[in-house]
């Protein structure tokens, strides 16, 4: 392996990291939390292969994908693989495949992903994805399911005082669709919607003849943000286009119910938000936490993925990175650290066993038979020491110091 002075055998690539012991007990901790919260609600765990042809991971909307995911030649076949930037494309797959018709599937997954570049500058290019997603729920229903689900992932990450932030892309898409524009066309505005480069959207459509009527529409929707007043004034001023009612009604049911749900949960809304329009095919939503600029867990509607393997099922769902959130998670309750001495005594070893059956941690030394005194085992982090009675060995607690 080549190495310079500047570039060292053991510098990890930019974006990647090791975790060390606490950081990898805490996410496993969380890990393990949040997907046995996803199974009180149905949801059951699947675990996708990290490597998979890439036309799979990059097929219909999932083509957003393309500059995050690495791309290897496989030398069994000699065909194109991907290792995986999104596990939605493969619950997708995994769901068209083997689901049966009309039967609401509710999947969950944990793992890592890996990205041909960070979401952030400096950020990671492994985040440890956590997620759920239902299938075959077309009404604002399901997207009310995953949303409690997901503000109730991240408040046992403790997380406090969440900010939701809800759209749908069917809005600015519909205001498109009335402008007569050619399929290249509307791509074209939309990635302006998308940048929300208002003065080059008006620019726009001025040069391709849309009229003031369009031009009016885009106004009034880069004006759409705030709180629960805006669905009134997106009525009063879009209310002419009936796929932005239907919208409309839709945030109007989640809102609602989510404030019900969780009537300390801060919402709003921005109605030209279309991160992500080629993927998403109604509702898109984030949540933020305090001091932090990015969304900790995003997620939407995305009927359309599933055609490409053949079945077209109404999905939605959501995703988190753990990582980020470790430093938020609430303290857990450690086991108990016990002491026991050297030595292959059968009795020892039943008593050593008894005690990791119940739980506890049980360090056995290599190299002292006797017992080190309270202040040795408080400083290496021992609760108690099997000690050797009449009875039998037995734990006791180090005494205070």
């Amino acid at each position: 392996m080549m190495r310079t002075e500047n570039h060292p055998a053991w510098l990890l690539p930019s974006g990647f990291e090791d975790m060390l012991p606490a950081r990898t007990e805490a996410l496993e901790h969380c890990r393990r939390s949040l997907l046995d919260r996803y199974a009180l609600w149905g949801y059951r765990q699947v675990t996708p292969p990290l490597v998979e042809h890439l036309e799979s991971l990059l097929t219909g909307s999932a083509a957003d994908l393309d500059l995050q995911t690495w791309k290897l030649l496989d030398q069994d076949s000699g065909r194109l693989v991907g290792l995986r930037s999104d596990m939605t494309p493969q619950m997708a797959r995994i769901d068209a495949q083997t689901s049966a018709s009309g039967e609401v599937r509710r999947l969950s997954y944990a793992g890592t992903v890996l990205r041909a570049r960070p979401d952030l500058l400096g950020g990671s290019r492994a985040p440890f994805q956590v997620g759920a997603e239902l299938f075959g729920v077309g009404g604002p229903e399901g997207d009310l399911e995953v949303l409690s689900l997901m503000v109730e992932s991240l408040r046992a990450c403790g997380v406090p005082h969440l900010l939701l932030d809800i759209g749908h892309v069917s809005i600015p898409q519909a205001l498109a669709d009335s402008a007569g524009l050619s399929a290249a066309q509307r791509s074209d505005l939309l990635r302006l919607v998308e940048r929300k480069a208002w003065p080059d959207v008006r620019t726009w459509l001025k040069a391709h003849g849309c009229g003031q009527a369009v031009t009016a529409d885009f106004t009034a929707l880069s004006h759409l943000q705030g709180e629960h007043t805006v669905l009134d004034r997106a009525r009063q001023q879009l209310g002419q286009h009936p796929a932005i009612v239907e919208a409309l009604d839709d945030l109007g049911f989640v809102w609602e119910s989510l404030r019900t749900r969780y009537p300390d949960l801060a919402i709003q809304c921005d109605l030209a938000e279309i991160r992500g329009h080629q993927y998403h095919t109604g509702l898109l939503f984030s949540v933020y936490g305090p001091q932090r600029g990015e969304a900790l867990a995003r997620g939407g509607r995305y009927d359309e993925i599933g055609a490409a393997f053949g079945r077209r099922r109404p999905a939605t769902g959501f995703s988190l990175d753990l990582k980020p959130l470790l430093r938020d998670l609430p303290e857990y309750g450690k086991s108990q650290r016990i002491w026991a001495p050297a030595g292959s005594d059968p009795d020892l070893w039943k008593s050593i066993t008894a005690e990791r059956h119940k739980g506890h941690i049980v360090i056995q030394d290599f190299q002292s038979e006797s017992v080190p005194d309270a202040a040795q085992l408080q400083v290496r982090g021992f609760d108690a020491r099997l000690e050797q009675t009449l009875g039998g060995w037995v734990s006791k607690p180090v005494p205070a110091r």
